[in-house]
């Protein structure tokens, strides 16, 4: 509380705090603090809520207070307790228990591994990015992973916090979407919806390859309509009323029926430059319809008239947002690991003519021979981006393929 006080006493005396954003995770919880203590709970603000950033305990809130049906979890304290959730959804100890006693082929084997075997989610309840997110498919992965994220540091603390329990959950197969909703008061917005196309890369699981921007308006697919509807309601069991999320879920299909299960619930924006692709692509962002919820509309405030028309409306934005144009995030991966003794300005060439591309981007680390490169394991480990952009959508998909092909020849490194 005196780091609070001291914080806010630096503040200009001659401005009105009307909101306050939060940016990255590492920031919630000093957000939901600092909210409180200028007064804008509950008014402009939604207080503080530790179950808005423990990933097992807002899968449990969602579950109790709206019904929605969420992934099994368990949050161990210990090994012994990992394995036994793990046992329970039917993760083995040897991939061979699968086949037992009879006698197949190497391709029958395969085919019944794959299709039988058990998966679980190992991961931090505070994390990041697919950061430390491990898939295991028996139980010694599980060991593993449970040894990697035990006593591993708190994304973003300030206080050199320790994870002392991990999160196990029941794995999800599915498409993941990402929502991004802007909240004015509980009346929520979706600002954009977004496909990942997460792959296996590198013996990682869940590699960024790119994030798409997807219409969300009523007459579009059902699926896309019951993720937004879900959303709304995770979002309403966990008090959210106010400012920017970034929501994560899975969709899938059984028994003809569209399921969504939450992947987490994120009270901060999406955290990539989304600003350019979604002004483009539908004419508008999160950014501006925050400063929309918080300004736009309220007679509260006197604005200069010269302002008017940079501002959003709030009434004006839809529920649910259309796209113009197919637009994507691509994250270039890294195959290769070692010292760079070679960048091939061919491929990137290459790739910022293709008509799709609008902007890239490569870190600047990465453009100098001699600097170390490493494999991409999860988004903070990629190289760089491209914004694609086009209203053809056979030209879109080509251009990104070729895009996915030309990731892999982008660095030589030496042996």
């Amino acid at each position: 509380k005196g780091e609070i006080q001291i914080w806010k006493s630096g503040l200009p005396s001659n401005i009105q705090i009307c909101g306050i954003y939060c940016e990255s995770d590492s920031g919630l919880e000093d957000a939901e603090r600092f909210g409180v203590a200028l007064g804008l709970y509950p008014r402009f603000h939604d207080g503080f809520d530790k179950a808005r950033r423990d990933k097992f305990l807002m899968n449990e809130v969602v579950k109790s207070v709206c019904g929605l049906e969420v992934v099994q979890q368990q949050s161990c304290e210990n090994l012994e307790e990992a394995l036994e959730f793990a046992r329970k959804l039917g993760v083995v100890e040897d991939e061979e228990e699968i086949i037992g006693r009879e006698n197949l082929d190497a391709e029958k084997r395969k085919v019944r591994i794959t299709t039988q075997r058990k998966m679980v989610v190992v991961k931090p309840p505070r994390g990041v990015a697919s950061d430390d997110v491990h898939l295991c498919s028996n139980l010694a992965s599980v060991r593993m992973a449970f040894d990697k994220v035990h006593h591993s540091p708190v994304f973003g603390s300030p206080t050199s916090s320790k994870h002392e329990r991990v999160l196990l959950q029941e794995f999800a197969s599915g498409v993941e979407y990402a929502v991004d909703v802007v909240c004015k008061d509980g009346e929520r917005k979706v600002a954009a919806l977004w496909r990942y196309d997460k792959r296996s890369a590198n013996g990682a699981p869940f590699v960024y390859f790119g994030t798409e921007l997807v219409s969300a308006a009523e007459n579009e697919k059902e699926v896309e309509r019951a993720v937004c509807e879900y959303v709304f309601k995770a979002l309403e069991a966990l008090s959210v009323r106010w400012g920017i999320s970034h929501v994560e879920v899975i969709a899938d299909e059984v028994d003809g029926r569209i399921r969504v299960r939450l992947v987490e619930v994120n009270c901060r924006q999406h955290n990539t430059d989304f600003s350019p692709l979604t002004n483009a692509c539908i004419g508008y962002g999160a950014l501006d319809m925050v400063l929309a919820a918080h300004l736009g509309g309220d007679e509260h405030y006197n604005y200069p008239p010269e302002m008017e028309r940079f501002r959003l409306n709030w009434d004006s934005v839809p529920t649910m947002p259309s796209i113009r144009a197919k637009g994507a995030i691509l994250h270039f991966v890294s195959y290769v690991e070692g010292k760079i003794s070679r960048i091939r300005h061919d491929v990137l060439e290459e790739i910022e003519g293709l008509d799709s591309v609008m902007d890239m981007h490569i870190y600047p680390q990465f453009l100098e021979e001699g600097n170390e490169i490493s494999k991409t394991v999860d988004i903070r480990s990629d190289t760089g981006w491209a914004h694609l952009m086009n209203d053809d959508e056979i030209e879109f998909r080509r251009d990104y393929d070729r895009i996915v092909e030309l990731m892999k020849d982008m660095f030589e490194v030496k042996e």
